[in-house]
């Protein structure tokens, strides 16, 4: 069921409109009141702190909706068809970890960049992972999305998030009476001539002919979104049976499209899995339609799987750094920690600004040699006092302090370094100086969260 919180959200969405904290308060709290204070000390305090919720300056509020990749109409979208060969083939060495990885992709693997029914070649597969979330992938085969993840990881010791869709499946759901289970038989099926081959090329080629096949069927059947496509292509899997959870379908759609972390529990309440997201609804489904991870992973939380319990946060990297605290705290049966080896790192002191969870605050993390990753929520409301004190610990001598979160904010900011909001410490002289600079990013709370997420 969705929690009153969803409700309010959805109902500020549908109706198009501002509502003040006591029309919130008899509609979803069945509270006849004219005291707007006793109205605002019960709706503000839940709106306050989901970022999907803002208060203008009359005190109404109004719902934000962001646009991830999966809302986006199909003819706007960004597709990636790629196929990836056995890079390490028996005597090779191995080359996942060489620096001349993606110069090996170009004999190994075929990318295609689709948007609008036209391609490019001509893509830099490099980019393309350090901005995966603006893509949907569409992999030639399992293996080749296995390789991909595995490539991934020589830019960034991250785990990718990467949204998938599956040919294979649209194919099943778009002929359920026929047996097309090879890509042989599809390419039967469609007529394909002189391009299903060995070659990697002419294997995306193939996967190209028949995207637009479909997308011509399934334009014809209404469907406009990327979501509607990916929804469609999991019509032909198993059936989920929810009587052996504590929650429905209904709830898995009342998910919201945010970033955020998430907790599955099994029936003692035992936290048995911790995954974090950019998009908390299109992960969480995923899990009842295989996407490419182990199916004997997600079977085995499957299994075991009572509840699910998660949390919109402000931004990927607050994902990242929840996640690392929550597998560390709860140890699941099903999380590997994120092994990052002790290193010493010559980082010069900033200050990482991105979109709070919480309304009116942004989210700030201090990177610097002497101190551990440290993370605050600024309230552009008052003086900045809590910064002063964190620029005091700062500038205090001491050795270089190893933390695994400050590894991760690390490599966060280079992968998005030429978008990132950033302050540097050293050049601004004083405390006052640094808390001016963050309120001016106050003034612009909009724009930091569009652009300094992976929304599009």
């Amino acid at each position: 069921m969705k929690s009153i919180i969803d409700e309010i959200y959805s109902h500020i969405l549908d109706k198009k409109k501002e509502f003040t904290n006591q029309e919130l308060l008899r509609e979803f709290f069945k509270i006849e009141s004219d005291n707007d204070d006793m109205a605002g000390k019960i709706v503000e305090p839940l709106l306050k702190l989901d970022a999907r919720f803002k208060q203008l300056e009359d005190s109404k509020w109004t719902a934000v909706k962001k646009v991830t990749v999966e809302q986006l109409p199909i003819s706007e979208a960004s597709f990636i068809l790629f196929y990836i060969d056995d890079i390490e083939r028996p005597g090779d060495r191995k080359l996942y970890k060489a620096d001349d990885i993606f110069l090996v992709l170009k004999s190994y693997s075929s990318f295609f960049l689709y948007e609008g029914g036209i391609i490019n070649e001509d893509i830099q597969i490099r980019d393309v992972l350090k901005r995966a979330g603006r893509y949907i992938f569409l992999p030639y085969d399992l293996r080749s999305l296995g390789r991909l993840k595995k490539i991934y990881r020589v830019i960034s010791p991250l785990q990718p998030e990467i949204i998938t869709l599956s040919i294979k499946s649209l194919v099943s759901v778009l002929f359920p009476g026929k047996q097309l289970k090879t890509w042989d038989d599809i390419v039967k099926e469609f007529g394909i001539m002189n391009f299903h081959s060995e070659n990697p090329s002419s294997r995306v080629k193939t996967l190209r002919h028949i995207f637009d096949y479909i997308l011509n069927i399934v334009g014809e059947k209404g469907i406009t979104k990327v979501e509607e496509l990916i929804e469609f292509s999991i019509k032909g899997r198993k059936k989920v049976d929810f009587s052996r959870y504590n929650f429905n379908r209904e709830y898995l759609k009342s998910i919201p499209r945010m970033p955020g972390v998430y907790l599955f529990f099994n029936s003692d309440g035992r936290v048995i899995y911790v995954g974090k997201t950019n998009n908390l609804q299109i992960r969480i489904n995923s899990y009842f339609w295989n996407t490419g991870e182990s199916v004997e992973k997600i079977q085995g939380i499957l299994d075991r799987l009572s509840g699910i319990k998660y949390k919109v946060l402000g931004s990927d990297l607050e994902a990242l750094v929840q996640e690392y605290r929550l597998i560390d705290a709860h140890k699941p049966r099903f999380n590997k920690q994120m092994n990052i080896p002790e290193r010493l790192l010559d980082i010069s002191d900033k200050i990482l600004i991105l979109p709070s969870g919480m309304e009116g605050m942004l989210k700030l993390y201090f990177l610097s040699n002497r101190i551990p990753l440290l993370d605050h929520d600024f309230d552009c409301s008052n003086t900045g006092t809590e910064v002063n004190d964190i620029l005091k610990k700062i500038q205090k001598p001491a050795e270089n302090v190893f933390d695994p979160l400050k590894v991760i904010a690390l490599f966060y900011m280079r992968r998005y370094e030429e978008s990132l909001n950033t302050i540097d410490i050293d050049r601004y002289g004083s405390a006052d100086k640094i808390v001016k600079a963050l309120q001016l990013h106050c003034k612009n709370l909009n724009e930091i969260s569009r652009s300094r997420t992976l929304y599009i």
